[in-house]
């Protein structure tokens, strides 16, 4: 199993401390997000955010970001559309081949609107293609358009482009509709990128994103997914992302330590055994 770390977990921090950070403790795998990347941008230059990395010995898998691509075509607007190529073209200099989108949440959505954000999506897949990027689509709990896999499956299968794929988060998939036979058919290329965290062990009617918390410290959510994952013969990251803002207070050495110690649960339980 290969473990990374998304900065969102560390997210009280910037770009450089995250990334001094993540090294001191011996990471060598992280996505980026967008946001801490702009805020360093604006008194650095791309060669520096490529210099830090390197001297961190640390490989980008993977770009956060709001990209809004679904219920409009990004293409169809010059602002919007500048602003979608700026994301992949930052990504393609950080060599990162992934980025990560999440649907739109509109109030009343119709159901006919489907055939629509597949179109939509398959344009801005033609885009990322010209970036040798890929797009992650991550289903969301709670989402009124793709807030299960079977949902997000559908539309990639629909819009079958090689420049999507899926992003499987364990806490939205175990808080949602979602169900383990929906992994079953999933062929390895399907999947861009895994989260991992655990959910703390209050009332499930009560969880939200901020109750997550390190694998090993929860309820366990991880004991059936992570396996069926495995199984459908993924070997890409497993990305640990958590929104818990008494986690976000701590300083960032304890989250970083406390990460790859869930790191090494993870292996522990869930990794092959070496041949």
């Amino acid at each position: 199993m290969q473990f990374a770390i998304n900065p969102i977990t560390t997210m009280n921090y910037e770009f450089d401390v995250d990334v001094a950070a993540y090294h001191a403790a011996g990471i060598t795998h992280m996505e980026f997000f967008v946001d801490k990347v702009d805020r360093y941008l604006e008194q650095h230059d791309l060669s520096e955010v490529r210099g830090l990395l390197s001297a961190g010995g640390l490989t980008v898998i993977a770009g956060i970001c709001v990209a809004q691509i679904m219920l409009e075509d990004v293409t169809a607007d010059p602002e919007r559309s500048t602003e979608y190529r700026s994301r992949l073209a930052l990504c393609r200099d950080l060599d990162c081949q992934v980025l990560v989108f999440i649907p739109e949440n509109p109030p009343d959505p119709k159901r006919d609107v489907y055939p629509t954000m597949e179109r939509n999506l398959r344009r801005a897949c033609d885009v990322a293609a010209e970036y040798d990027v890929r797009l992650a689509l991550e289903f969301l709990q709670g989402n009124t358009l793709v807030s299960t896999l079977a949902t997000a499956k559908q539309i990639v299968r629909n819009v079958d482009h090689p420049a999507l794929g899926l992003l499987i988060d364990l806490s939205h998939f175990w808080m949602g509709r979602s169900d383990l036979a929906d992994l079953e058919d999933l062929s390895p290329d399907e999947i861009l990128l895994a989260h991992v965290d655990d959910m703390t062990s209050i009332e499930p009617e009560f969880l939200t994103d901020h109750d997550r918390t390190f694998p090993g410290q929860g309820r366990g959510i991880e004991r059936h997914v992570l396996p069926a994952i495995e199984a459908t013969g993924y070997a890409g990251h497993y990305s640990l992302e958590l929104f818990n803002h008494d986690i976000w207070a701590r300083p960032i050495d304890q989250i970083v330590s406390e990460s790859v110690e869930s790191f090494d649960f993870l292996r522990r339980h869930y990794g092959q055994p070496d041949p």
